[in-house]
């Protein structure tokens, strides 16, 4: 059968890698990873494709021309019948609920608007898109966040808007930039906090947690030890948070309180073996809460624990216990990885959507 070629526009190859990023859990960037899904490809059966094609499209794209097969495998592989129906998908029937890639964002309105501080045609606008698809409102959130990597004041935006229901779940929940990249940043978080009504409900416990354990991260590992001492003194030794208050959240928050507590543990000068006893009861957590979550949740509680331990001083039997526990996780990632350090298999395990679009590295 006659094997046809299609030629990618920027715009629908850019979807094409951040829908196979999200299917694989990692962003292919080498090609090892490129390797990885070439594997993953023949072995769940949709079909084979070579690491060179893989790499030549994903990695270093020249102008390839791909044939019709190797598009119909990857549109099959992200859940679609063929490449037809992806295109029909992403650029004519629902163009609008598409991720697209970063754009000259000054050209956007929604630039212009949060930069003018035109608060009533915003607000409408956030309150227009309430029932609308979460696709959709996620790309209005991302939009919203390449904005204000662009404008003056962001934080004059997070002072109008931080008690907005889209902006609080969509801009600083679902989009949440671990890179703190935006200009004062931090600052939406302290009204995050302070937005949050104190009671014992599970809703305040996990706003309460997620706002200060985000903050505590960011301050620890820019080296702003003052800050975090603050937020550590008040999150681990003021508030009485238990194990059942933990469990009942979601594990994101969850999980960043239990695996933070060793950052603060350093700051306040605990000994050796406190500290160790610690990593031991949180390696005793990963081996009790394994079993019950899901793949997704998995790589959060890995990514959490391992990036404690790659910037404290761990020893490195821990580290090998934590990637044993997770040796399944480990197998549908490029192969190598397993041996390496630590740190190497981070960016694998990165659970925050915003880095699927706006990666960090």
């Amino acid at each position: 059968m006659f094997n046809s070629r299609n030629t990618l526009n920027a715009f629908t190859l850019s979807e094409l890698k951040s829908q196979i990023a999200i299917k694989l859990c990692f962003p292919i960037r080498s090609k090892s990873d490129c390797g990885k899904l070439s594997e993953i490809l023949v072995k769940d059966g949709y079909g084979s494709i070579s690491v060179t094609t893989i790499y030549r499209l994903f990695v270093n794209f020249n102008g390839i021309i791909p044939y019709q097969n190797t598009l119909d495998t990857l549109a099959k592989f992200i859940g679609f019948p063929c490449w037809s129906d992806f295109v029909e998908n992403i650029e004519i029937n629902n163009p609008k609920y598409s991720i697209s890639p970063q754009i000259e964002i000054s050209n956007s309105l929604l630039f212009h608007c949060i930069e003018n501080e035109a608060n009533k045609p915003l607000n409408a606008f956030f309150e227009s898109i309430e029932d609308s698809e979460y696709k959709f409102k996620s790309k209005v959130a991302l939009e919203v966040y390449d904005s204000l990597l662009k404008v003056k004041k962001p934080e004059v935006f997070f002072s109008n808007f931080h008690t907005n229901k889209f902006v609080k779940q969509f801009v600083l929940e679902d989009a949440f930039d671990p890179g703190f990249r935006i200009k004062n940043y931090d600052y939406a978080y302290k009204l995050y906090c302070k937005n949050t009504t104190v009671d014992n409900s599970m809703e305040y416990i996990q706003d309460y947690v997620f706002s200060q354990s985000v903050l505590f991260r960011h301050y620890f590992l820019n080296g702003n030890h003052e800050e975090a001492f603050t937020i550590g003194t008040k999150i681990y030794s003021q508030t009485t948070i238990t194990d059942s208050d933990l469990d009942a959240i979601y594990i994101f928050p969850n999980i960043r309180f239990r695996a933070y507590k060793i950052w603060y543990y350093q700051l306040i000068g605990k000994s050796k073996k406190s500290i160790e006893n610690y990593v031991i009861e949180l390696i005793d957590y990963c081996n009790y809460s394994y079993n019950s979550l899901d793949s997704y949740e998995k790589k959060i509680l890995f990514h959490c624990i391992a990036e404690v331990f790659c910037f404290s001083n761990i020893n490195n039997k821990y580290h090998l216990i934590l990637k044993t526990i997770f040796n399944e996780e480990f197998s549908t990632l490029p192969n190598y990885l397993f041996e390496k350090p630590l740190k190497k298999s981070l960016t694998y395990f990165e659970p925050n959507g915003l880095v699927h679009y706006r990666p960090l590295y």
